[in-house]
C-alpha cells in the first residue's frame, strides 16, 4: 500500500507539471490550437 501511495503522488505531480508546461506554450501549428481548460489556465505564469 505505502509504495502505490507513492507511485500515485509522482504520476500526480509529473502531471501537473506537464499541464503547468503545456499551459505556457502555443501550438506550433499555426492553424490549430485547441481551447484550454480554465483549469488548465489557472497555471500559467504570465
Amino acid at each position: 500500500m505505502k509504495k502505490q501511495s507513492f507511485i500515485l503522488k509522482m504520476v500526480a505531480k509529473t502531471a501537473e507539471k506537464s499541464c503547468a508546461r503545456q499551459a505556457n506554450t502555443s501550438c506550433p501549428t499555426l492553424t490549430y490550437q485547441p481551447k484550454m481548460p480554465e483549469a488548465v489556465k489557472k497555471l500559467r505564469r504570465f
